[in-house]
């Protein structure tokens, strides 16, 4: 695509949102040799359905203008329709999440066929998501892999926070367990905490953190309460302990306090067939911190932890204990 067209990225996810796809798009933007006009979606969406409608005519492009989508349903109703009426070339980034969520119906399959075999460029953010592109007629070749650009921060900056944090919920010397996440099923934060109480017996001070938040963050809080009453039945020991503390969501500035304060970080997620770990920003921002990261063998999590890190099978509660073992220091035998 030539140099000198000019970006208008239209997307549903961008800062001040926070999630992995926002983050990827700004790194996208910040690179580009281009300024880049955004668009958020939900600013043109409406109501009504189809609620997509508006993005049809949400303002004329310039002769100049390449379209940048991000998923490819619904912006990809406007890429089309902006190619036949204006002849403007458009990009798709893709996910992974996006995609596995258009093979849901026929429909939908197939004008996410159609919107990418039309596409001029596609941009996959990981090799297992440019796989994905199989199932809607697109040899995974085709995609262009850029891995998501993560935000640079001074390390050093955060030592001191990290410490406060330590302090404030009375963690002190302990050894600190970290994840960093949405609060959904797909996640695997159940098995972590499962796994806990074989690793308390090894390093019975270790401390396990949780930061974010979602649906299943009441559910989460009950089996962690399930877990340590099991070790200890009085409760007001447990509520003093914070062997597992839920901190809801946290600024950008908290989270990398946390990722500062911690010894290793652990994030695991399981198959799912109707979700899609794509890649996984926070696996790059723990190894920035210089901390040891867990994961498992899904998706692009892989691609995004590298030869630097630790990668267990999926839901396996038996390698999940080892390998936090294997990366938090033991208390003597």
């Amino acid at each position: 695509m030539p140099n000198e067209k000019r970006p208008l990225l239209l997307t549903l996810e961008y800062p001040p949102q926070k999630g992995g796809v926002a983050t990827y798009l700004a790194g996208e933007v910040k690179a580009s040799s281009e300024p880049v006009e955004v668009i958020k979606a939900q600013e043109l969406l409406w109501e009504k359905w189809p609620r997509w409608i508006p993005l049809l005519w949400f303002k004329k492009p310039e002769v100049d203008t390449i379209l940048w989508i991000s998923h490819v349903l619904p912006m990809g109703y406007a890429a089309l329709w902006w190619k036949w009426r204006f002849k403007t070339p458009y990009r798709v980034y893709v996910h992974g999440l996006d995609l596995v969520m258009a093979r849901r119906s026929f429909w939908k399959r197939w004008w996410a066929s159609f919107i990418l075999k039309n596409a001029d460029e596609i941009i996959a953010n990981s090799w297992q998501t440019a796989e994905l592109l199989a199932s809607f007629g697109i040899a995974p070749a085709q995609a262009q892999i850029t891995y998501p650009r993560i935000p640079r921060v001074d390390v050093a900056q955060y030592r001191t926070a990290g410490d406060e944090l330590r302090k404030k919920y009375g963690i002190n010397s302990s050894p600190l367990l970290l994840t960093v996440s949405r609060l959904v099923g797909r996640k695997g934060i159940n098995v972590v905490i499962r796994s806990l109480p074989e690793v308390w017996k090894r390093v019975p001070d270790l401390r396990y953190v949780i930061v974010g938040d979602g649906e299943e963050r009441k559910r989460l809080e009950t089996l962690a309460l399930s877990v340590l009453t099991e070790l200890d039945p009085d409760r007001s020991r447990i509520r003093a302990s914070n062997k597992i503390l839920f901190t809801g969501e946290v600024s950008d500035e908290e989270k990398y306090a946390w990722l500062s304060a911690c010894d290793c970080f652990i994030l695991t997620p399981i198959d799912d067939p109707n979700d899609f770990e794509g890649y996984g920003i926070v696996y790059k921002e723990a190894q920035m911190f210089g901390k040891p990261v867990i994961g498992s063998r899904v998706g692009g999590v892989p691609e995004a932890i590298g030869g630097n890190g630790t990668l267990v099978d999926p839901g396996s509660l038996e390698q999940i204990t080892q390998a936090i073992l294997n990366n938090i220091k033991r208390k003597p035998d």
